[in-house]
C-alpha cells in the first residue's frame, strides 16, 4: 500500500482546498509526508533536491524565454510581426482572423509564451477586427485560441520543462513541435473561414505583392529572429538555453539600441516581471522534485505503467486515455505545473508502449496548450477577458468551433507519431 503517495496527495487537496498556492501545496506536503514516514535518515535531501531542480543548466532557458516574451510585449517585434501578416494574408476571407493565427505561430517561433501572445496581439488585434466588422466575441475567440501556438512551436517554455522534468533531448523535443505547430495552425484557419465567409467578417483587401515585398523590407527584423533563434538551436551551434539568450540579446540589440523602442524604464519593466513568473515556476518545479522523490520512493511510476499497459486496446487504448486525461488535467491545472508533474509519471509507460519520448512530450504540451485556453482555469481566457472586457462565458461560446479544431489536433498528434518526428528526422538529416 502507498501509504506515503496517498498521505501526500490527501494533504495537498486539503492544501488546495484551503486555497493555498499549487508549489507550496505541494512542497509542504511532500515535506510533511517525509518529515512523518522518515523514508530517508534526516531531512537534509529536501535542500539538496531543491538545488538540483533550481541550478539545471536546461531550467536557466526559462526566464530567458520569459524575458523575451516581455521584451516583445514592450518592443517593435509583435507589432511588426502584425503588420507583415496582415500583408501576407489579410487579403484572405477572414483576413484579421488569418493574420492571428498565423501571427501567433511566428510570434510563437520567438516568444514561446501564450501569455506574452495574449497580451501582444488581445491589445493590437482585437481592436482593430473590431473596427473592421468582426463581433468582439470572435475576435477575443480566435485571439485566444490560437495562444496556444507559442507553446507548441518551439522554442516553446512548456516543451523545455517537459524534456527537462524528463531528462530527455530539449532540442529534439523542441524539433518535434514544429509540424504539429504547423497542424493547429492550419486546422484553425478553416473555422475562421467558414465562419467569416458565413457572417460577412472584414473588409475586402486585394492581393498585393508590392504591399508584402514592402512590409518585408520594413519588418525584416522581427522575420528573422524566428530564424536566428532556431536555426542556431536547430544546427547545434547553441544549445536551447544559449538560444533563449541569442533571443535576448538580438531583441535588446535591435528595439534598445538601434530603433530605441525599448527604454530602460521598460527594460526594468520586463524583468521584474520575468523575476515575478519565474521564481513562481521554479518554486513549483523545486517542489515537484520532493514530490517526485517520494512518488519514486514507492515505485509509482512502475505501478502507473502496468496500469496503463492493462488498459484495454493496447497502444491505441493507451494514447485516447492519455488524451482524456491531458484535457481533464488541463483544465483544472495550469500548464506549467502539469508538465512538471505528470510528464514524469507518463514517460515510463509511453517509452514501454515503444513511443519515441519526443513524440510523446508533444502529445503532452499540446494537451496542456489546450488547457490554456479551456474553462475553468485556462489562464489565457483571464488575459484575453481582462485585455478585452469581454465576459469570459461569451468568449467561452464563442470558442467552441476552435476548441474542435484543438482536440482533432491533438488526437492527430497522438495517433500519427509522424507528424512530432517529422521535425527531429529533418534536423537529423541536415546535420550529419
Amino acid at each position: 500500500m502507498p501509504h506515503m503517495t496517498i498521505s501526500l496527495v490527501l494533504g495537498a487537496a486539503v492544501f488546495f482546498i484551503l486555497g493555498v498556492p499549487i508549489a507550496v501545496a505541494l512542497g509542504l506536503s511532500s515535506a510533511l509526508v517525509i518529515l512523518f514516514f522518515k523514508p530517508v535518515p534526516n531531512m537534509t535531501m529536501i535542500p539538496q533536491l531543491f538545488a538540483e531542480a533550481a541550478t539545471s543548466f536546461t531550467m536557466l532557458a526559462v526566464p530567458l524565454f520569459i524575458l523575451v516574451g516581455n521584451l516583445m510585449e514592450r518592443g517593435t517585434i509583435g507589432r511588426k510581426l502584425i503588420d507583415f501578416c496582415t500583408a501576407f494574408v489579410g487579403w484572405l476571407t477572414g483576413g484579421l482572423g488569418a493574420v492571428n493565427v498565423v501571427g501567433s505561430m511566428i510570434f510563437g517561433g520567438i516568444s514561446g509564451s501564450s501569455l506574452a501572445d495574449t497580451a501582444t496581439f488581445g491589445t493590437i488585434l482585437i481592436p482593430r477586427m473590431r473596427e473592421e466588422g468582426y463581433s468582439e466575441e470572435y475576435a477575443g475567440a480566435i485571439t485566444l485560441t490560437s495562444s496556444c501556438l507559442s507553446v507548441i512551436i518551439p522554442p516553446s517554455i512548456l516543451i523545455v520543462l517537459a524534456a527537462a522534468a524528463t531528462q530527455q533531448s530539449v532540442s529534439r523535443a523542441l524539433a518535434a513541435g514544429l509540424a504539429p505547430g504547423l497542424l493547429v495552425t492550419f486546422l484553425l484557419l478553416i473555422p475562421n473561414h467558414i465562419i467569416c465567409k458565413k457572417r460577412g467578417y472584414g473588409k475586402k483587401h486585394s492581393f498585393s505583392l508590392k504591399n508584402i515585398a514592402d512590409k518585408t523590407q520594413s519588418c525584416w527584423t522581427a522575420l528573422i529572429a524566428p530564424l536566428i533563434i532556431l536555426g542556431s538551436i536547430f544546427s547545434g551551434i547553441v544549445t536551447p538555453t544559449e538560444g533563449a539568450g541569442v533571443a535576448v540579446c538580438y531583441i535588446l540589440i535591435v528595439d534598445a539600441l538601434i530603433f530605441r523602442k525599448l527604454s530602460f524604464k521598460d527594460i526594468w519593466i520586463c524583468l521584474i516581471k520575468t523575476s515575478a513568473l519565474t521564481s513562481a515556476i521554479l518554486l513549483i518545479a523545486t517542489s515537484s522534485a520532493i514530490m517526485n522523490f517520494v512518488i519514486a520512493m514507492e515505485n509509482i511510476p512502475q505501478i502507473l505503467v502496468s496500469l496503463l499497459m492493462a488498459v484495454p486496446g493496447g497502444k491505441f487504448g493507451f494514447l485516447i486515455l492519455t488524451c482524456v486525461i491531458l484535457l481533464l488535467i488541463g483544465m483544472t491545472i495550469d500548464a506549467s505545473p502539469a508538465c512538471l508533474i505528470f510528464t514524469p509519471l507518463f514517460m515510463p509507460a509511453a517509452l514501454k508502449m515503444g513511443m519515441d519520448p519526443s513524440h510523446f512530450i508533444i502529445l503532452m504540451v499540446t494537451g496542456f496548450a489546450v488547457g490554456l485556453t479551456t474553462p475553468p482555469y485556462g489562464v489565457c481566457i483571464f488575459s484575453i477577458a481582462s485585455i478585452s472586457g469581454i465576459p469570459m462565458g461569451r468568449l467561452i461560446k464563442a470558442s467552441a468551433p476552435f476548441y474542435s479544431m484543438l482536440i482533432v489536433a491533438l488526437a492527430l498528434v497522438a495517433f500519427v507519431p509522424a507528424i512530432s518526428l517529422a521535425g527531429p528526422g529533418i534536423i537529423d538529416f541536415l546535420t550529419r
